[in-house]
């Protein structure tokens, strides 16, 4: 099974709600490339929940400077 076929799958089982440790007893590659796809997608959705927070600050902050206070 290549990288992206496996990533596919990861986020597939995952939005289904999936744990981690769940997904990787049920995808069937070997051990070290399960461990990087799923590196992978940490540091994806770390970086997507980092993306998201800042967001949220620079809508406040525009939120607070539009009340006039």
């Amino acid at each position: 099974m290549d990288k992206m076929h496996l990533s596919a799958q990861l986020k597939q089982l995952m939005s289904r709600g999936y744990s981690i440790n769940d997904v990787k007893h049920m995808l069937t590659a070997p051990k070290n490339l399960i461990d990087q796809v799923v590196a992978e997608y940490q540091q994806e959705h770390r970086s997507h929940r980092q993306n998201m927070n800042i967001q949220r600050q620079q809508a406040e902050y525009a939120m607070h400077l539009g009340s006039g206070r």
